[in-house]
């Protein structure tokens, strides 16, 4: 049996994949302490009510992993963990291997999405993740930060706080926490029907399409630090596609034509008007991409 986990902070979704399917799933509600035995627990105990082989377990990891070292997640603050050495207490004979998981999120949609050479994945979600794939293989760098883009320098207006330490990191305005952030920062500068208190990112991007004033500038600014960061990776990386993904991409069309705006406007003449498409796995892309990593 081939398992692919997603790993949050205190739910895991686990996935029973096939030929590039996931055929069942489970989830996991875990604490910090005890994620990665509860974790094992439950693919071990999956196996045993399925009369089933654990042959290969990858883990989708939000944080940096090396070699199966997971060195730091910092919004569930775990550091050095050793996959390697919990993994095998529980399943000694199974091949393991794990990546970042805006890196497993990329890989799955390079795998079943349209043929390309060379593909950039971006999640957005709680964290602004990304995901770089060449001839469907994650490229992570000597320092597993090839898809940090969530904490590149992009907006030097407002240079919020980032959980990384630095200020006016992309995530901090183009996450789902970076959204509603947003939205609060100028709530009294717009005529809206949003709730400051209890809004959230996609009640934002839900105001947008309706046309409320709020929501449309937060959209904008979104979008604009989102083109941004986009054309910079292009210019770097001459992918093929862009692929966007994670919650806040339920907002589709509006919030990609958005997007699709600034890039063209800030993009090297010889990259504008490269894919830039909404990701078509949804949940089931980080599952699928882990139990795939080898």
């Amino acid at each position: 049996m081939r398992f692919g986990v997603d790993v949050g902070g205190t739910t895991v979704k686990i996935g029973v994949c096939e030929d590039y399917k996931v055929v069942d799933t489970f989830v996991v509600k875990t604490t910090k302490e005890n994620l990665f035995k509860d974790v094992c627990e439950g693919v071990v105990n999956y196996a045993k009510e399925h009369n089933g082989t654990i042959d290969f377990v990858g883990f989708g990891i939000p944080g940096v992993v090396i070699d199966n070292l997971i060195v730091n997640m910092p919004n569930i603050g775990l550091t050095n963990v050793n996959l390697n050495d919990v993994a095998k207490k529980y399943f000694p004979n199974a091949k393991i291997a794990s990546t970042n998981d805006a890196n497993a999120a990329a890989l799955g949609e390079a795998l079943v999405g349209e043929k390309s050479s060379s593909s950039y994945m971006v999640t957005l979600g709680t964290g602004v993740g990304g995901g770089y794939i060449i001839d469907d293989k994650v490229i992570a760098g000597p320092h597993a930060a090839t898809g940090e883009i969530g904490h590149m320098y992009i907006d030097s207006k407002h240079e919020f706080q980032c959980n990384c330490g630095l200020k006016g990191c992309l995530e901090t305005v183009a996450s789902a926490t970076g959204i509603v952030r947003l939205a609060k920062t100028y709530y009294n500068d717009y005529k809206t029907k949003l709730s400051k208190d209890t809004m959230s990112a996609k009640d934002v991007m839900d105001a947008a399409r309706e046309g409320d004033a709020l929501g449309l500038a937060v959209l904008d600014m979104v979008a604009e630090a989102l083109g941004r960061a986009l054309s910079i990776i292009a210019v770097t990386c001459d992918v093929d596609v862009f692929y966007i993904g994670g919650g806040v991409s339920a907002a589709g069309k509006v919030l990609l034509d958005a997007i699709k705006k600034y890039y063209n406007k800030y993009a090297f003449y010889a990259l504008k008007n490269v894919r830039i498409e909404l990701a078509k796995l949804g949940n089931a892309a980080g599952m699928i991409s882990a139990a795939y990593l080898g």
